[in-house]
């Protein structure tokens, strides 16, 4: 059993973070309760806020007392995240990132990732814009969580699974 007594807060960033679409959902659910019962909420899942048209999320457990006042930073910030538990064994804390509101800054972003790594998303259709604007919207999250909440001694660790949580 691996053991994460070197990390304070560890972020697992994926699509199928409470979206059953394949197997790596399995593989995470799978460690998160490991993982969990080490770091109980210094383990935090990120994935997509999918269910604009209603808030019926399976797998999710909405807790609106979860950082309060961190996601009314969000908020203000124009990001908006649901935070609750993942419905699976150990109930690890989860946020739900809606990414949405990138759509309309997407070019700009997509400039920032040319100019900055020379990621060519030029070509890039609907199934790589989608993802793109998550995995950068979840890094957004964490780096405003660590600016909020954490101080600069903590070790801070943050996995992405696949190609679709990479910018």
């Amino acid at each position: 059993m691996t053991e994460y007594k070197n990390i304070d807060v560890l972020f697992e960033v994926s699509w199928e973070v409470c979206n059953k679409v394949g197997g790596i959902h399995t593989v995470v659910a799978t460690k998160a309760y490991t993982i969990e019962k080490q770091l109980k909420d210094n383990y935090i899942l990120i994935g997509p806020y999918l269910h604009r048209d209603d808030d019926n999320i399976p797998e999710f457990i909405e807790d609106k007392n979860i950082f309060k006042s961190w996601r009314r930073n969000l908020r203000e910030q124009g990001l908006n995240v649901k935070i609750g538990r993942w419905d699976i064994l150990g109930k690890p804390l989860v946020f739900l990132v809606d990414f949405s509101p990138l759509f309309q800054k997407r070019n700009e972003i997509f400039t920032e990732l040319w100019n900055e790594y020379q990621l060519d998303s030029i070509t890039g259709q609907w199934d790589y814009v989608e993802p793109a604007m998550f995995g950068y919207a979840a890094g957004m999250v964490i780096k405003e969580f660590y600016d909020f909440q954490l101080s600069t001694s903590q070790k801070v660790v943050a996995h992405f699974h696949e190609w679709m949580t990479g910018s």
